[in-house]
């Protein structure tokens, strides 16, 4: 069941190839069509939920017809956030969104950002690609501050000067903005339903690692939820797809049964010109930051650390680095700082003898 009018497709491209023409249209879909059908799943587009139903496990829909359930998982995701002021501003989320800013694109328009996250410097990116003139207006004084520190934002900061984008850092007031604006500033969880039917929210709806909520028989996944995380300790929320995906798995297992709970962790990917950026973790609190290569000078590392622990990875062009990263933190592995800043040393050496992820394989 989906509002949109699309069959369900990957978000992630929309800001990346999709606008350089690199994943057109139809390789943005999850599943060809017809294998819909083979699994027995019937497609209900461009329809949307009313009220979930959780007391008569029937949900009603806007058309007021009903769909009775003995499980429910709400999967609402996410939306962009507004900024006050700039109701016309092109808030990318939807393949509709994506859309409007190509016709932007293409007709090489002079684009204003607000937010240089990591929307913000992939349409960005696209944009100059694609003969525009980019303006970026960004509150902190990094790029991607927030996630990835000032060293490694410093960096990204030349890189998109480099290829021509004025980049305004620190801007506390917007000014006056002629042409198309772009408005990346993050994004707020979809809960109306899930509080229209009393279940627990907050910041995202409540559920553990399997995806459950207090109410039984009804589940969560996606960037809508705060989850469980055994890893962590702690609960909580993740707006990338790689995550709403992977936790979607572990949800769906749950609801036919299984009882192996979310235990990952977040990795997600940014193409910005020649470069691919890899982050592992769930951005953490650090105190200090080792520097695997040399910052500034691709492939490198950042890896971020809380006292002795591991928290997190940033890669530039050094997916390999980041992967057994990523496999370090989920076997809660000691590494050396020596080690981490070690280039001929191999991640995997620090894991524990006979340890593999855990992790679900891929619908496709």
């Amino acid at each position: 069941m989906s509002a949109e009018p699309e069959a369900p497709y990957e978000r992630p491209h929309l800001s990346k190839g999709y606008l350089l023409g690199a994943v057109p249209r139809d390789r943005l879909r999850l599943r060809p069509a017809e294998q819909y059908r083979e699994l027995d799943v019937e497609l209900r587009l461009g329809e949307r939920v009313a009220d979930l139903g959780v007391e008569r496990r029937a949900a009603e829909l806007e058309s007021g017809s009903t769909i009775p359930w003995e499980l429910l998982c709400v999967a609402t995701g996410s939306s962009a956030r507004r900024l006050r002021g700039f109701d016309d501003a092109l808030y990318l989320r939807e393949l509709a969104d994506a859309d409007l800013l190509l016709a932007e694109l293409e007709r090489r328009a002079t684009l204003n950002v607000i937010g240089a996250g990591f929307i913000g410097c992939e349409v960005a990116s696209a944009a100059i690609q694609r003969g525009c003139a980019v303006q970026v207006y960004e509150a902190l004084a990094q790029p991607l501050l927030r996630v990835l520190g000032p060293e490694l934002g410093a960096y990204l900061a030349g890189v998109h000067r480099s290829h021509g984008v004025d980049l305004h850092l620190g801007v506390e007031a917007l000014p006056e903005l002629s042409g198309p604006v772009v408005a990346g500033v993050g994004s707020v969880p979809r809960t109306e339903l899930a509080e229209r039917a009393g279940l627990a929210v907050e910041g995202g709806i409540v559920v553990d690692e399997l995806g459950r909520t207090a109410v039984p028989g009804v589940f969560a996944a996606g960037d809508a939820t705060r989850f469980w995380s055994p890893l962590y300790e702690a609960r909580i929320r993740v707006e990338h797809f790689q995550t709403a995906q992977r936790q979607g798995f572990a949800v769906g297992r749950a609801m036919a049964g299984a009882e192996d709970g979310y235990a990952e962790v977040p990795w997600f990917w940014s193409d910005q010109y020649e470069l691919n950026i890899q982050y592992a973790g769930a951005a953490l609190p650090w105190d200090q930051i080792v520097i695997r290569g040399a910052l500034g000078e691709p492939p490198f590392t950042v890896f971020y650390l809380q006292g002795e622990a591991l928290a997190g990875a940033a890669g530039v062009n050094d997916h390999h680095t980041v992967a057994r990263a990523r496999r370090v933190m989920e076997a809660r592995a000691r590494v050396t700082l020596d080690q981490l800043a070690d280039p001929r040393f191999d991640l995997r050496r620090a894991l524990p003898s006979g340890w593999a992820p855990d992790r679900p394989r891929s619908a496709r």
